[in-house]
């Protein structure tokens, strides 16, 4: 064997040549995902958190966090994502909120092949699995998204949606800074090609949507149970926007994976088991609706929540989408992590 280690080094803009802004690949990434997770064919830690207090803390000082996975059936792939998130830095800095690494490994010899640059994988990922759950859990033939939050999220967000609901025919955007919904609407009606209109309230962007997503640095919960329309899906990817109280008045919960949400104990849908308001029976997982192993829909007057936290299978898998395309396509750097072992 060549003791001659090297790995394929690929920046943000090497992630988005080799297709890591595709979002309709994205979500067939990212359902594949949950649909091996739901079969027991990988292997998916606890995420570890660096935290400056409590969870609460994160939306004020930041987190960072660790996030390793593995993928078998006919992906065959280890990784990990390693996120930190400083809520100040846009204003402070003018820097992004987040930033990612991500490092793949062969399982054969468990050798690094690619480090790329995690945050556009990250923001596609988790705006792709809002898109699977919306392609399981809404309304067919849905015509209107509601948007709470005109960040760099919810561009994802609304991409997702526009991939998976072909019948999509104006979307709603509040933002507590009324210019940022003015911009993100322009941008994205443009980019998606049906209008999004900015509006004064998180009220009159949900109410009446057939799909709502919220999205914010939100520290207290606001959205109200007379929001949900009968056949509402409502994409919770926020940690407090939704009362555990609203909870009572849907009738599904899902999320991506409950002893991950239960372990990260801060999402809606772990609170509301743990303080009572609903039961642990009624919290179900999305890739068990998509093998069929449990029911979702069961008729167009249910209101629905969908509360994924985030996982480190979605981050693997579309990272090594990306980096098969980049391997096809002579995109990247190869870099030696050495010319021959110093020990053996």
């Amino acid at each position: 064997m060549d003791p001659k280690v090297e790995f394929l080094y690929l920046s943000q803009e090497d992630v988005i040549a080799a297709g890591g802004l595709d979002m309709a690949e994205t979500v067939k990434t990212i359902e594949k995902s949950f649909t091996l997770h739901a079969s027991g064919e990988t292997i998916l830690p606890h995420k570890p958190v660096l935290r400056w207090g409590g969870p609460e803390s994160e939306e004020v000082t930041g987190r960072i966090m660790a996030m390793p996975a593995y993928l078998g059936g006919d992906l065959q792939i280890a990784g990990i994502k390693w996120i930190p998130s400083k809520p100040s830095n846009p204003a402070k800095y003018g820097m992004p909120r987040a930033n990612a690494l991500i490092i793949l490994n062969d399982p054969e010899t468990l050798f690094p092949i690619a480090v790329m640059d995690g945050t556009i994988v990250s923001a596609m990922r988790t705006g792709a699995a809002s898109g699977v759950g919306a392609k399981y859990l809404a309304l067919p033939g849905s015509t209107t998204l509601g948007m709470v939050g005109a960040g760099v999220q919810m561009r994802t967000q609304a991409m997702a949606m526009h991939a998976v609901l072909p019948d999509l025919k104006e979307g709603r955007v509040f933002d507590l800074l009324p210019e940022k919904a003015e911009t993100f609407a322009a941008e994205m009606s443009k980019e998606l090609g049906f209008p999004i209109h900015a509006v004064a309230s998180a009220e009159e962007a949900c109410a009446k949507a057939d799909v709502f997503v919220t999205a914010t640095m939100s520290s207290f919960p606001y959205i109200q149970a007379d929001w949900y329309k009968p056949g509402a899906l409502h994409c919770e990817v926020s940690f407090w926007d939704t009362p555990t109280e609203v909870l009572k008045s849907l009738d599904l919960v899902v999320c991506d994976d409950y002893s991950a949400v239960e372990h990260h104990g801060v999402d809606v849908a772990f609170r509301g088991v743990r303080d009572g308001v609903i039961s642990r029976e009624k919290v179900k997982n999305i890739g068990d609706i998509i093998i069929k192993k449990t029911t979702g829909r069961q008729s167009p007057q249910e209101k629905i929540i969908f509360n994924p936290i985030g996982m480190g299978i979605h981050d693997v898998s579309e990272a090594y989408r990306i980096y098969k395309v980049a391997r096809e396509r002579g995109i990247g750097r190869v870099l030696p992590l050495w010319e021959s072992p110093h020990w053996k």
